[in-house]
């Protein structure tokens, strides 16, 4: 990101300061827009040929810290979990339409309206520039990973959540999911979550929320042992530290260890 300051500052010839920054992983999105499409959001509208970069930074007419698509690689399922938190800092609690535990996620992913989140990435994400360029206040925002001695008492987070954790405008603007943005890591996914009619279909709809409710009245126990032994070890290391970690919501109890053909989980 030193880049965006290099410009800003003029080394590379005329200054220049941004509105938004863009990030995208290797997926498959369109770049026209369909003739019949009038608006960013829409239940039962044909999504197929939308303008997904436009649409996504159109969320909420511009007025977000961040903003992201959803991702698939092998739908219904979708990709990035290890990013994506909802309004409540909960992991969603199946990987299947309407994946999260919070009310507020929940209720919007149903409206296929902008889905207020914690952090997110998958796959293709808007920030708010203003952050990463700091001010009299605020320090220029970086990305960063768990302080090796937290990650050390069996802890890990991804960057891409934790930027939203430390980005100080998401709470003033909000993180906010746009599920009218779907994006894939290959062809078959990107057609098979832009259907010819509505997306999700009318049954996936029925079988997720039922799939939804039952996650919610039998998965209580597990979530509340995760969350008891992740916040006892971070709360652990603050007192040995006598520091604040920000981002114990994007914690979880796992250590990832790289391989030959990438990362273990452990």
């Amino acid at each position: 990101m030193s880049k965006l300051e290099d410009i800003a500052q003029g080394k590379d010839g005329e200054r220049r300061r941004f509105d938004k920054v863009l990030w995208l992983n290797d997926v498959i999105f369109t770049v026209r827009p369909s003739p019949s499409s009038h608006s960013n959001y829409g239940m039962g509208a044909n999504f197929s040929q939308t303008e997904d970069i436009i649409t996504l930074l159109n969320t909420n007419d511009g007025h977000y810290a961040a903003a992201c698509s959803l991702d698939f690689s092998s739908p219904p399922l979708y990709y990035d979990t290890f990013a994506l938190r909802d309004s409540s800092g909960a992991a969603t609690i199946q990987p299947t339409y309407p994946y999260f535990l919070s009310s507020p996620s929940r209720s919007a992913t149903l409206e296929l309206s902008p889905i207020p989140v914690q952090s997110c990435w998958n796959g293709i994400v808007a920030f708010d520039a203003a952050p990463f360029y700091g001010d009299n206040t605020h320090l220029p925002l970086k990305f960063r990973g768990l302080p090796d001695t937290l990650a050390e008492k069996h802890l890990e987070a991804s960057e891409c959540c934790l930027i939203h954790a430390d980005n100080y405008l998401s709470n003033e603007k909000g993180v906010w999911m746009n599920p009218n943005v779907r994006v894939g890591y290959n062809e078959e996914a990107y057609n098979a979550t832009h259907p010819s009619g509505m997306w999700p279909s009318r049954g996936e709809k029925v079988v997720g929320m039922w799939k939804n409710r039952v996650a919610r009245w039998t998965g209580w126990m597990g979530r509340w042992s995760e969350r008891i032994v992740v916040r006892g070890r971070i709360k652990g290391w603050e007192r040995e530290e006598g520091k604040r970690e920000v981002g114990g919501s994007c914690a979880i109890n796992e250590m990832q260890v790289l391989v030959e053909n990438g990362w273990k989980h452990l």
